[in-house]
């Protein structure tokens, strides 16, 4: 645990984006179209046709039609999500925290991969060129070094090296120890790095497996300098408001799929490397608060702007907002 848990929610107002479920969502009925939406870490158009197969199963398992939406931006997701313009999702933890606090989801199930883990790693990765091969030396070197971090909504590219690598290191503004700082998806930092466009950049280290078998060659060019603490495996959302018996429906499906036939199994191998899902909910999300908390504080703290009845004003809000969303991260959906 990072922090006492009375202080877990105490800093997120000043980062999550307030969102809230509109009054009157309208609950599927057995003839409507339900839409699964999906963030992208890779090109879209390969996010798609992974997911398509078992997106198209759920749907015949469930007996209602399916649109599948692809969404490059981890805020679209979320605002989409909120907004009900769709049923169930799969994205990040960070994302997921933001609607779940909105009321518009919850967590049901949980990826697990090939080998059985159901965590991944951030990693920082460097060119070979570079002479940095640790986290000591990248800092040291930093001011010479062109830095590619990760969409600010994503866990693993942004919000976890902030917190482990740089935070813990001592640094509050990873952003300003470097020569020059871009802004990129997993598979677009390993790209500029293998291209000598950056020097170093964040990812985690299933992209990077991924980025070696599909693109052998650039790889070879990339070394990795620092890996973070296990972070919990991304979750599938569902609509709150979804008939019990359909979440039965959809859980059932979605946890069964790939015990068995090899085609199933074939199919969540290329979905992002998967052996199943395992069935998990609003939980499995404690530690991301936790994060999220670090990051709320430090906007607050680094803030200098603001009066200090104003900052007071942002840090009571945050504990309010904090308490409700410590009730939804701990309870059980029935």
């Amino acid at each position: 645990m990072l922090y006492p848990r009375r202080h877990i929610i105490a800093g997120l107002a000043a980062v999550c984006t307030g969102l809230r479920v509109p009054a009157q969502a309208q609950p599927k009925t057995a003839s409507s179209t339900l839409v699964f939406g999906l963030i992208s870490p890779r090109a879209p158009d390969e996010t798609r046709a992974n997911w398509e197969p078992f997106v198209k199963r759920l749907g015949l398992a469930v007996g209602q039609a399916m649109e599948l939406r692809v969404y490059t931006s981890q805020g679209d997701i979320v605002k989409a999500f909120a907004v009900g313009e769709m049923d169930i999702a799969w994205m990040g933890n960070v994302p997921a925290l933001d609607v779940v606090e909105s009321g518009a989801g919850e967590i049901f199930a949980q990826m697990v991969a090939q080998d059985g883990s159901v965590g991944y790693k951030s990693i920082l990765v460097a060119h070979h060129g570079v002479t940095a091969d640790s986290l000591d030396q990248v800092l040291q070197q930093a001011k010479s070094l062109r830095f590619s971090d990760g969409d600010p909504k994503s866990t693993s590219g942004y919000l976890v090296p902030l917190y482990f690598a740089f935070h813990k290191s001592g640094i509050n503004n990873a952003q300003a120890i470097f020569k020059s700082v871009e802004v990129g998806s997993h598979q677009q930092n390993l790209t500029k790095l293998a291209q000598g466009t950056v020097d170093i950049a964040t990812a985690n280290n299933e992209e990077l497996a991924f980025f070696q078998r599909d693109f052998p060659d650039m790889a070879r060019k990339l070394k990795v300098v620092w890996e973070s603490p296990l972070i919990p495996q991304s979750p599938l959302l569902w609509k709150a408001s979804l008939p019990p018996d359909l979440k039965k429906s959809i859980q059932k499906f979605v946890t069964g799929f790939g015990t068995s036939k090899p085609e199933e199994q074939r199919i969540l191998l290329a979905v992002n490397g998967l052996s199943r899902f395992r069935p998990s909910s609003n939980r499995q999300l404690v530690p991301i608060a936790d994060l999220e908390m670090f990051k709320t504080r430090q906007a607050i703290d680094n803030d200098k702007t603001q009066s200090a009845s104003d900052r007071q004003q942002r840090i009571n809000a945050a504990i309010e907002r904090g308490s409700r969303l410590e009730l939804r991260l701990k309870r059980i959906s029935p």
